[in-house]
């Protein structure tokens, strides 16, 4: 094998140095996000603190915004000119790979969360929780909730409505929905314990996402 001469080999050591410094790999446990999403409260929380618990790189618009929590990987790049093309990198980069949280909040007009939507992508089952902030003297929440469910194939197996709650199925599989309502909010777990490559993950997934937006446009929120 042919060697590098020292120089070079020094400057390789020093760029490897460098990358251990700059860049780092992360795997997210679904215990990390569980600890951020702890910590988000409707009605109370504010967009600054939202930044502190997520960060401040998210997409959407001033009163929406969406994160995208992945595993992380070292990316190298290579020179592609020069005498030393080749050699060593250029620069370390941090680069998503695998996605494990799709998180989106949703704000009041003074900057407080009225709806945070936590979609998992762990193990089977997929478990995704939804919260949202209900005005005060809305209309009956849960009959809205059921109408939603029935015009997108989700069945109404049990219904404790005296006290707030509802359960939902797919009517095929045992994909299931909890709707409990308390204190204002609205709290919606999605269980879908299909394989991700299933077609019966896919079909209620798009029920699943038809539901909620229904849900999630209905005047009774904040």
């Amino acid at each position: 094998m042919t060697m590098l001469p020292r120089f070079k080999r020094t400057i390789v050591a020093l760029v490897i140095i460098s990358i251990q410094g700059c860049a780092s790999s992360q795997l997210i446990s679904p215990q990390s996000v569980e600890d951020k999403v702890g910590q988000i409260k409707l009605g109370v929380t504010t967009m600054s603190e939202v930044e502190t618990i997520f960060g401040t790189q998210h997409r959407g618009e001033d009163r929406r915004w969406f994160y995208n929590i992945s595993d992380t990987a070292i990316e190298i790049s290579e020179r592609k000119t020069g005498r030393l093309s080749g050699i060593f990198p250029v620069a370390p980069a941090t680069v998503a790979t695998n996605t494990r949280a799709l998180i989106t909040v949703g704000f009041t007009d003074d900057g407080k969360v009225n709806a945070l939507e936590v979609v998992r992508f762990f193990d089977p089952p997929f478990i995704n929780d939804y919260w949202y902030r209900i005005k005060d003297g809305a209309p009956d929440v849960l009959e809205f909730v059921m109408r939603a469910a029935e015009a997108n194939d989700l069945r109404v197996e049990e219904s404790y409505k005296s006290v707030g709650m509802l359960a939902l199925e797919d009517g095929v599989s045992n994909a299931r929905m909890v709707v409990k309502l308390e204190n204002q909010a609205l709290h919606i777990t999605s269980t879908n314990p299909h394989d991700r490559v299933t077609t019966e993950y896919r079909v209620f997934t798009k029920q699943e996402r038809a539901f909620i937006n229904k849900i999630s446009t209905a005047d009774f929120l904040w």
